[in-house]
């Protein structure tokens, strides 16, 4: 198996990994973000980043200790110690009081799942208890700090149990309400107001430009590397560089160029409206990257045009709720069936343009209007249907364009969940225009940016990716 270069870069450093949870607040599909953007201090240091990074300046890097196996990083001042602890009246959850005040409440039947004890959980952090010996009606006999963890006795109808679960564990992932909230603030990526830029000889050679190339990916949706070397083999090393290729139904690696042979509108010199690549799939490729192999002066436009999606998404929420629920609920048929090419496909998957987890933001866009299919719903949808999506349509072509005329050795990495994408129609002149192209798994992605920010970073949450995470 290759070794990733990202993999090879991190350093023998690494820092405190955990999280809060997420738990169900409201079934409202209503965005916490459509009517509340009060700023706050995590927004204000993201914007700051932002001036940093588009100044090419390095990334501030905090070394931390690593604590746990956890998933997801601990933000900065968690590291608290338990003052007190509370078991309620009724024995069904505690309440634990930090030395600074925040109090957290924990249920019974959620403490018993996060048990630390040698029966309950491995070492590697896989939890060995059975699902099933876990009662609803648990009850909690005691409750203690000893040394750094809270020991737990419960009691219920499969007997009693003594265990243990760290104390920086509880307070990182604790579920009070407000640190849901904040989590959400930490999350939510701010669309880019310019494409970013790196040098490709820096990302090899600059200590820190690896880890500030991928933050651009995920802060901002895209990201530019100069003067990569026009081998057809560089699109596939950058990519290794985060992850392994991941192959789809144009194999590992393609080439973007006007062809004889049109069966796809990216292989003629037409324009080409915003959209995302392979909708039709369950699981669209996450990152797409373009590597510009050549791109004659005597070639007539073709200049590369990006959309965030998830922003105009969020526009579209505060100006058309109604509009914006249709397009949430009835589902668009993407498809790609062609029999005429070597591999022949028929790939259908029906789903809607627009996905909301338990707090109602949204967490996947699907925009793909060349492989849409024939509308499959009720037909008192149909109508309702056909209106919101000529209305988003419209608001798309209104939304602030990044617009970039790449020229050969530019390579652009873009998330192709988050960035529409196209291209004006061009002329060759006798020239040619020709990018090579390949993807990138977007959870591969997203664990590696988590990966760099706990051991070389401040240990921050990666932005959401459009995954489907409800996080």
């Amino acid at each position: 198996m290759k070794q990733f270069r990202l993999l090879r870069n991190l350093s023998s450093k690494s820092s405190a990994v955990s999280s809060a949870v997420s738990s169900a607040i409201s079934s409202r599909a209503v965005s916490l973000f459509a009517n509340n953007r009060t700023t706050t201090d995590s927004s204000s240091s993201s914007s700051t980043t932002q001036q940093l990074l588009h100044q090419g300046d390095a990334v501030h890097q905090k070394p931390c200790q690593l604590k746990s196996y956890s998933s997801f990083s601990d933000q900065p001042g968690t590291e608290k110690r338990v003052a007190s602890v509370t078991v309620d009246p009724g024995l069904r959850s505690c309440h634990v009081t930090w030395e600074d005040g925040f109090i957290s409440q924990f249920h019974s039947a959620w403490l018993r799942h996060n048990c630390h004890s040698e029966e309950s959980r491995h070492p590697n952090g896989q939890k060995l208890l059975k699902p099933s010996s876990v009662s609803c009606s648990l009850v909690i006999n005691s409750a203690v700090v000893k040394d750094t963890s809270l020991v737990v006795t419960w009691s219920g109808p499969n007997g009693s149990h003594t265990g243990h679960i760290p104390t920086d564990f509880l307070r990182s992932h604790n579920y009070n309400r407000q640190t849901l909230l904040d989590r959400r603030v930490q999350v939510k990526p701010e669309p880019a107001s310019e494409i970013p830029k790196v040098s490709y000889d820096d990302i090899l050679n600059k200590e820190g430009c690896l880890y500030r190339w991928i933050r651009h990916i995920n802060e901002e949706g895209i990201c530019i590397i100069e003067n990569v070397p026009p081998r057809e083999d560089m699109v596939e090393k950058v990519a290794e560089m985060i992850g392994p290729v991941m192959p789809t139904i144009y194999g590992s690696t393609f080439d973007v160029e006007k062809t004889p042979d049109e069966i796809n509108v990216a292989y003629s010199s037409l324009p080409i409206g915003l959209h995302q690549d392979l909708v039709y799939f369950e699981s669209p490729p996450g990152l797409q990257l373009l590597h510009c192999m050549e791109f004659d002066e005597c070639v007539e436009g073709g200049h590369s045009i990006f959309l965030d999606v998830f922003d105009m998404a969020d526009k579209f929420r505060v100006m058309y709720p109604d509009l914006f629920q249709t397009l949430t609920q009835v589902p668009a048929t993407f498809q790609k069936v062609h029999y005429d090419r070597n591999l022949p496909v028929h790939l259908v998957n029906q789903k809607p343009h627009i996905k909301l987890n338990h707090l109602g933001e949204v967490c996947a866009v699907y925009w793909a209007p060349p492989f849409e299919g024939p509308l499959a719903v009720d037909a008192n949808d149909v109508e309702k249907y056909y209106l919101a999506y000529e209305t988003f349509a419209k608001l798309l072509e209104k939304g602030k364009l990044l617009r970039y005329h790449l020229r050969p050795g530019d390579l652009v990495v873009f998330n192709n969940l988050r960035m529409l994408h196209g291209r004006d129609g061009f002329k060759t002149n006798g020239g040619a225009r020709r990018l090579r192209g390949c993807y990138l798994n977007i959870d591969i992605f997203k664990s590696q940016v988590q990966v760099l920010h706990n051991l070389e970073g401040d240990g921050r949450l990666a932005k959401r990716v459009g995954n489907q995470c409800w996080f």
